[in-house]
């Protein structure tokens, strides 16, 4: 059995016969040499585009997606295509891939909460056709959709435990907002009554985790009114103060 926990929407390289045949002859290179060369120039970086912008919501989903067992599938991929000429699923290994139409430039064109409610009904489309496919039960990955919708498609998160202070009057939390063009973390402080006292943005990243984590290393008060948050390396400290 394997748990199924990782969800990603992909947008799967497509060749352009124009452009191979034209880097063939400037480059004086076989086909698959330049098929090397087309990706690098013309898709690697739509392709890692598409991928930040859509992190968003994947990442809020698997963040709020419980353990579900299955017989063979840790990963879903959903592969963003124009025009679908095979519409099967394909498993390599333990990683499921469904092919689901879509349009990249009316997705560019989107503004943000746009976004991320298309890249939600990417992402469903793909899993209810998996969960037909596979024999699995769908009302569980509805019922996160349902609470992502709730949440206004807001990822927002809280990293580890709050931190008092030495003098046990404050507690300071670190706060990630996923957003999808960005991550921002911000370190938050509020008296022992709740009251916020001090909301300060520390740090801003590409919007996933292979990006931002590097800077979730440790949060640590350097005295009653001065914390930071050190990165995982220990070689970046980010200060904020307490106005007293």
């Amino acid at each position: 059995m394997k748990t199924l926990k990782e969800f990603i929407c992909d947008l799967p390289y497509i060749i352009n016969d124009a452009n191979i045949e034209s880097i063939m002859k400037i480059q004086k290179c076989d086909y698959n040499e330049a098929t090397k060369i087309d990706y690098e120039l013309n898709w690697k970086w739509k392709r890692r585009s598409f991928h930040l912008q859509t992190r968003c919501i994947t990442a809020m989903y698997e963040r709020l997606f419980g353990k579900y067992k299955t017989k063979d599938c840790r990963k879903v991929i959903i592969e963003c295509v124009e025009h679908i000429t095979d519409k099967k699923v394909v498993k390599d290994s333990d990683v499921c891939s469904v092919p689901i139409q879509f349009s990249l430039s009316e997705f560019s064109a989107k503004s943000e909460l746009e976004k991320k409610k298309a890249t939600l009904r990417l992402l469903m489309s793909g899993i209810e056709e998996l969960a037909v496919n596979k024999n699995w039960v769908v009302e569980p990955f509805k019922e996160v959709a349902l609470q992502i919708e709730e949440l206004g498609y807001v990822n927002e998160w809280i990293w580890k435990k709050n931190l008092k202070s030495p003098n046990k009057k404050y507690n300071a939390k670190v706060i990630c907002h996923h957003h999808v063009e960005s991550m921002d973390i911000y370190i938050s402080v509020s008296q022992r009554d709740g009251k916020q006292v001090l909301l300060e943005k520390v740090v801003s990243d590409q919007p996933d985790e292979f990006a931002y984590a590097r800077h979730l290393g440790e949060l640590k008060w350097l005295s009653d009114y001065e914390l930071v948050l050190i990165n995982k390396a220990g070689n970046e400290k980010l200060l904020v103060t307490i106005e007293q």
